[in-house]
């Protein structure tokens, strides 16, 4: 009668994809489970499980969907037999990968390898070798992964390509020479066509102060590129652009690293939340990057100024998603409006935006086309008529030319004026102001660390009472944890609102020094500036306009009463032109609030 055959599964892996397409290591590891399943006669090849470039040490059990499918088929004895080329195949993890392959031999499975033999766990030494061995394995990882970085590292200062895929505006140039295991060595080199793209970016963030969602709009639609895969392009790609060094000649490496994953704070800590420890790639800050030790000329696409000012940028942008504090020279306009951003209505004090109409026009040929009116309107009319007593129609031409007039007219007197007293002044009632913020703000981050340093004690003492080695409920425990844990809370919330006001504080004053120098070469910069960057100016000089029927409002930054020394003379002949028109009301322009009426807006 013939004995009935065990059905043998085998497992190939290799960490990256490289090894897939160059040392061919898979059909390597195959041809050696086949030749030992051919020398067992009682044994047939059941099914086959291939893991190209999954990495055995940084990847968990969870995260590596073939193991899981081994797994799977261990549970349902699908398979008889765990054939591997070495037990490294299952894993390098020695926190987890012994506790794996053990569990695999209790299911009543075999696991064989063809260079170590087979492992069973019959005694205590048995277990100690499984340990022992992935201990190794997992250890040698460590020392490859030391070695790999440490070249990458000393190439990388050198200034020299280290590999991975080639940065947009950069290419690779075969030399026609082979290195040592025979292959080819390329020549890392701009890209004429993509490098000049390149610069087309940094100009439109620079100059045009375009934002990010405008760059993709511009790339796509206007100039209809693709990236370098035929993609579109979105705001990832961009930013990795606008961030990386290279472009300003430095090579980099290490942008990203594994890191533990966090663990949300759950009010219940369970044992397996201490043990487990997840890791996966994550971003790294640029103060942590590795780079060339000199810039390399042939590398250079944007100038070091240009690139550090296009970092400027992006920072101060972000603020807007974090404190609310991005300077007004920094924000960004979709509308082809000039004035977005600045409206606001004195009636219900919300905010005037632009808005659109349509209407069909019918050409001579009988076609029917739509002709499209940009105008202002007030928010709160717009959601309900009668809410709010503005007008349902701003007309955008007579608005803008009334403001630029007064602004103009505005600047031919402010020009004239010394403001460094005022400066110097208005820079000693902020330091004063934010003085006490600040010695406040040192007290919080002293008692901050000390509340971090009792959760960190807390915690401790809880997995000491969860495995049953502490001396407290850990009932009580988690009280004491969470009621730290809020009081923590508490104080980074404060220790927040202070930084973001000590920051406001600091960002108001340079927006004024910026207004200050802008004034002398205002008028002649927003001649010939492009849209976008006649609203920027625009922001600089003027803080809000407020339109209520005919009259507008203009609130300049400038607090004009502080420079000027407007003598009695002054005083009595502004009395006596209160009753002038608003043709003559341009005696306001030394007041802070510009007043133009009757404009017939």
């Amino acid at each position: 009668m013939e004995l009935e055959k065990k059905r043998v599964g085998c497992l190939y892996r290799v960490s990256t994809k490289k090894q897939v397409n160059i040392e061919d290591d898979i059909p390597m590891q195959r041809n050696a489970c086949m030749e030992f399943i051919k020398k067992r006669e009682e044994w047939e090849l059941n099914k086959e499980y291939i893991e190209p470039g999954v990495s055995g040490y940084h990847k968990g059990l969870n995260e590596r969907k073939v193991l899981q499918e081994v797994i799977k088929d261990v549970g349902e004895k699908n398979i008889d037999v765990l054939l591997v080329f070495m037990f490294d195949r299952l894993g390098r993890k020695d926190d987890e990968t012994p506790f794996l392959l053990k569990r695999i031999v209790e299911c009543g499975v075999e696991v064989w390898s063809v260079c170590e033999g087979q492992q069973t766990f019959e005694n205590s030494s048995d277990n100690l070798m499984n340990i022992i061995r992935f201990w190794g394995a997992s250890t040698e990882s460590k020392k490859t992964a030391a070695r790999v970085d440490s070249g990458r590292n000393y190439k990388t200062k050198q200034g020299k390509f280290t590999g991975g895929i080639v940065p947009y505006g950069f290419t690779l140039i075969p030399t026609g020479q082979l290195d040592r295991k025979g292959r080819m060595i390329n020549e890392f080199t701009k890209e004429p066509f993509e490098s000049g793209v390149v610069q087309d970016i940094y100009n439109k963030l620079i100059d045009e102060n375009m934002s990010l969602s405008g760059l993709i709009a511009y790339l796509n639609e206007d100039r209809k590129l693709k990236t370098r895969k035929g993609n579109k392009w979105n705001t990832s790609t961009v930013r990795s652009i606008l961030k990386n060094p290279l472009y300003k000649g430095y090579m980099s490496y290490g942008k990203t690293r594994m890191k533990e994953v966090e663990k949300p704070q759950n009010a219940d800590i369970t044992k397996e939340d201490f043990l487990e420890v997840k890791k996966s790639q994550r971003a790294v800050s640029p103060e942590e990057w590795i780079l060339a030790e000199k810039a390399n000329p042939d590398y250079v696409i944007v100038s070091e100024e240009r690139w550090q000012l296009a970092q400027e940028i992006l920072a101060r942008r972000y603020k807007k998603y974090t404190d609310n504090l991005r300077p007004i020279e920094d924000r960004t306009w979709k509308s082809p409006l000039l004035l977005v951003g600045l409206l606001e209505c004195g009636y219900c004090h919300g905010k005037i935006s632009p808005a659109v109409s349509s209407q069909k026009v019918h050409k001579v040929n009988g076609e029917i086309s739509r002709s499209y009116t940009d105008f202002y309107k007030c928010n709160t009319r717009g959601r309900n008529k009668k809410m709010c007593a503005a007008k349902s129609y701003i007309s955008r031409y007579k608005l803008e030319a009334a403001v630029l007039e007064e602004v103009n007219n505005f600047l031919d007197r402010v020009v004239q004026i010394d403001c460094s007293d005022e400066v110097m002044k208005n820079k000693k009632v902020l330091i004063g102001e934010s003085q006490a913020e600040q010695e406040r703000l040192e007290c919080l981050k002293i008692e901050y660390i000390k509340t971090q340093k009792n959760i960190e004690y807390f915690k401790q003492a809880l997995y000491k009472a969860i495995i049953g080695e502490g001396e407290f409920d850990s009932k009580y425990i988690n009280e004491g944890l969470k009621i730290t844990e809020d009081k923590a809370t508490e104080i980074k919330r404060e220790i927040e609102q202070l930084e973001k006001s000590i920051q406001a504080k600091q960002l108001a004053m340079d927006e004024y020094l910026k207004t200050i120098k802008m004034v002398p070469v205002w008028r002649e910069v927003f001649e010939d500036a492009p849209l976008n960057v006649k609203k920027k100016l625009l922001s600089i000089l003027i803080e809000n306009i407020i339109i209520t029927g005919n009259e507008i409002d203009i609130h300049f930054k400038i607090d004009i009463d502080s420079f000027l020394n407007i003598s009695s003379v002054d005083n009595i002949q502004k009395k006596n032109n209160q009753s002038m028109d608003s043709d003559e009301s341009y005696r306001k322009m030394i007041e802070e609030k510009v007043v133009i009426e009757k404009k017939g807006l």
